[in-house]
């Protein structure tokens, strides 16, 4: 979808049911001046010369936000005009990810490649092209994680993957861990079955990039070790929608873990944008509405460390989406958006 540049001067989305990165509000005016929001809240008023933007029936957010995707199998401008304004690639040759930064696709930050043990998942994946993963042992892995760090990777991942080829032995993925918080980093693993669970647990892994990737039901003590360890679990139900997998987030959220959106959008059925089908697995795992937004929001900026993304306050980058329906009583409409803006700039829908 184009940008348009024929929109010059402040853009104020008047009296809005507003979702604000933790609740929704209504009767807001929110207003945009350059690449922040200048000001919002109710009683503001839209500056003189503002392009005004006012519509009955709509719900306008933060730009969403997307942990978990392998933008490269998608056409980034799709993503951008479904209101997904931020993504984090977690897995993708390093030579290929500048190409991903399009300036017509959503603000890209990026693992790099996935760190396995030699022939490990995903080095042999038909979906992946060669350099996806980089095989390393506990001689090699301090320095790959270096080297990723000094890339720009935000995040360091690991495969964990015990059906598609050998596993990294866990004083590696105990050195990857501690390489990785000497740089500032956290670990996001694919793990692929109980015991590499705990192992990933053990090690220090911080992320848990689609949950559990297995159909073994998740014991509520390993869930409190997680919780307890501050793991972050992305769901990806979409892709794969098992009972335990479910039950595993709705027991997960029931105990205060922290969840967050992501999606492995790249990969089959995953559409290119927002999930609203993933929304709706969150749904049906106990989370409200408003925590499902949470996730796909604030929560996922904090993850990320963007303290400037995923919430809708003066100062912040001006990152939103205007989506056409309520969507505190119906996340569908979160399938239906009318305006992009990334940092301040209009996309059409």
């Amino acid at each position: 979808m184009p940008v348009r540049d024929d929109v010059e001067g402040p853009i104020a989305f008047a009296r809005a049911r507003v979702f604000d990165g933790e609740d929704f509000h209504d009767d807001w005016t929110v207003v945009v001046d350059g690449a922040r929001i200048a000001a919002a809240g109710p009683g503001v008023e839209p500056p003189p010369g503002a392009h005004v933007v006012a519509r009955e029936g709509v719900t306008l957010t933060p730009g969403l936000i997307d942990t978990h995707v392998h933008l490269g199998l998608h056409l980034p401008s799709l993503v951008l005009a479904s209101g997904v304004t931020t993504v984090r690639d977690l897995g993708w040759p390093l030579d290929r990810v500048a190409a991903l930064q399009h300036q017509d696709g959503p603000r890209v930050l990026f693992a790099g490649p996935m760190l396995t043990a030699p022939r490990g998942y995903p080095t042999r994946a038909s979906w992946a092209p060669k350099g996806t993963g980089r095989e390393v042992d506990h001689r090699t892995a301090r320095a790959a994680v270096a080297e990723l760090a000094e890339a720009g990777a935000c995040v360091i991942k690991v495969a964990q993957e015990p059906r598609a080829g050998p596993l990294l032995a866990h004083g590696t993925l105990e050195v990857i861990a501690e390489e990785a918080r000497k740089h500032g980093l956290g670990v996001a693993s694919h793990v692929g079955s109980l015991e590499q669970l705990d192992l990933a647990i053990e090690a220090g892994v911080t992320e848990l990039a689609h949950g559990l990737w297995s159909d073994e039901e998740i014991p509520d003590e390993t869930l409190r070790l997680m919780d307890a360890a501050g793991v972050t679990l992305i769901p990806t139900l979409h892709i794969h929608p098992h009972p335990a997998r479910i039950d595993a987030v709705a027991r997960y959220h029931a105990i205060g873990g922290r969840i967050v959106y992501g999606t492995d959008m790249g990969n089959e059925p995953i559409p290119p944008g927002f999930d609203v089908e993933e929304a709706t697995l969150m749904l049906d795992a106990g989370m409200s509405t408003a925590d499902v937004l949470r996730a796909a929001t604030s929560a996922a900026a904090d993850l990320l460390g963007l303290p400037d993304a995923g919430r809708i306050r003066a100062g912040a980058r001006a990152d939103v989406a205007l989506f056409n329906g309520d969507a505190s009583a119906d996340l569908r409409a979160l399938g239906r958006p009318i305006v992009v803006l990334r940092a301040g700039a209009m996309v059409l829908a």
